[in-house]
């Protein structure tokens, strides 16, 4: 028994435009900024140790106007959601991409104390084992370094 396929040929749908590329934001007045809503939910949560409750408004910040601080943030947030999930790696390559994420931007960004947000970051970085992909929970808690307060 032969089966032969019979193909209907498909309109060809168009290829989506690719989004621009994250812009690095000018620097922040302080004077001037006015805090989006989101800020106040990022804060809290992140202050009540709620990393995963942090990413979709990061990401509404993020997607509003495509940008690398914004894109730091998340991707320090999402690395210690791993952290605490007892992944290694992935959050050891994550808080790198952060950093370089942060170097063009002063130490005070869109209401965040980035200074502190990056020195927490290498802290980690600092006592986070290379070439690890995963570990336990309890030698997770031991490298674990408390964030600072948003």
């Amino acid at each position: 028994m032969e089966i032969t396929a019979t193909y209907r040929r498909q309109p060809m749908r168009p290829i989506p435009e690719r989004p621009p590329e994250p812009v690095v934001l000018p620097p922040t007045d302080p004077a001037t900024f006015a805090a989006p809503l989101e800020l106040a939910v990022i804060r809290q949560r992140f202050n009540a140790g709620d990393y995963r409750g942090c990413v979709e408004p990061i990401e509404a910040l993020y997607f509003a106007r495509r940008n690398t601080f914004h894109q730091g943030l998340l991707q320090y947030v999402v690395a210690l959601l791993q952290l605490k999930l007892g992944l290694v790696r992935t959050p050891r390559r994550l808080l790198g991409q952060a950093l370089e994420l942060w170097k063009p931007y002063p130490a005070w960004q869109e209401g965040v104390d980035l200074a502190l947000l990056a020195a927490h970051a290498r802290d980690l970085l600092a006592v986070l084992p290379e070439g690890v992909h995963s570990a336990p929970l309890d030698s997770v808690a031991e490298w674990w370094v408390p964030p600072p307060i948003l």
